[in-house]
This record gives C-alpha cells, structure tokens and sequence, in this order.
C-alpha cells in the first residue's frame, strides 16, 4: 500500500515521538505501583548488562527498534510503521532483508532517542532551578495590614 509523502512524515514523526516518550517512561520513570523501577531491578538482579539496558537512553530504544521492525516485518509486511519500511514501502524484500532492516531501524532508533534526549538534558541542566526564596519580607508586610 503506497502511501503519501505526507503521511510517511507523519508516521516517521509520531514513530520517533513514541518510541523517545517510551523510552524516556521505561529508562527514567517509575510508573504507575512503580512497575518500571520494578522491572530495572530485576533486569539488574539477572545480570549487570540486562540492567543496564533498562537504564541506558541509548541501549532501550536500540533495542526497542529492533523489536519494533521485526514486528512490523512479520506482523504488518504491507503498512510501514517503522522507517525502514516507510522508505521502502510497496518494494518487496526477501525474508533475510528482515535483519537488515531491523539493524536500521535499531540505529536510527537509538540514534533519534539518545539525540532527543542529549537535547533535553542540556535544557534541563541550562534551566536554573527554583531556588528557596525568603519569605519573610512577604509574611511581614501581610501581618503589617
């Protein structure tokens, strides 16, 4: 199914935007009865680098791309969601194109994630805090009326 070039980018954005915002809500939050921190402490209590994999913002959405394009390969051959299928919609590959396009959709996956996140790190860190402010003068000219 061959679709319009506007609708590619709108797929190709709400793609990155999902994968970032879920990666960002895996590797970072701690979710509703703390069911993600829960998760990133049995990831870890089973190995070092299976933790670490729910705590790197570079490691998960490689990852998580991966298993996204292999589950839009098998399960959704003729709608692209993932970018790889999306540049090459309609072109039919053979069934070992599959590692190929999981390999670039885990890289650009991770790639966009780590940059997205790289970006909002450094706001984050260029923001200056709320700093305690003293109220004192405030609560002095209230009881002064």
């Amino acid at each position: 199914m061959q679709l319009q070039s506007n609708m590619k980018w709108f797929i190709l954005v709400c793609y990155i935007l999902m994968t970032y915002g879920f990666s960002v809500i895996v590797t970072q939050g701690i979710g509703p009865f703390n069911i993600f921190f829960r998760v990133r402490l049995w990831a870890e209590e089973i190995s070092d680098n299976f933790g670490m994999l729910f705590k790197c913002m570079l490691c998960f959405p490689t990852n998580l791309g991966i298993v996204l394009s292999l589950l839009n390969w098998f399960l959704l051959p003729n709608f692209g969601i993932t970018p790889f299928n999306i540049i090459f919609d309609g072109i039919y590959w053979p069934w070992y194109m599959c590692f190929v396009a999981a390999l670039f959709d885990g890289c650009l996956t991770g790639g966009v994630c780590s940059f997205l996140w790289n970006i909002d790190d450094y706001i984050d860190k260029s923001t200056p805090m709320f700093e305690e402010q003293d109220f004192d003068d405030k609560i002095e000219l209230h009881d002064e009326l």
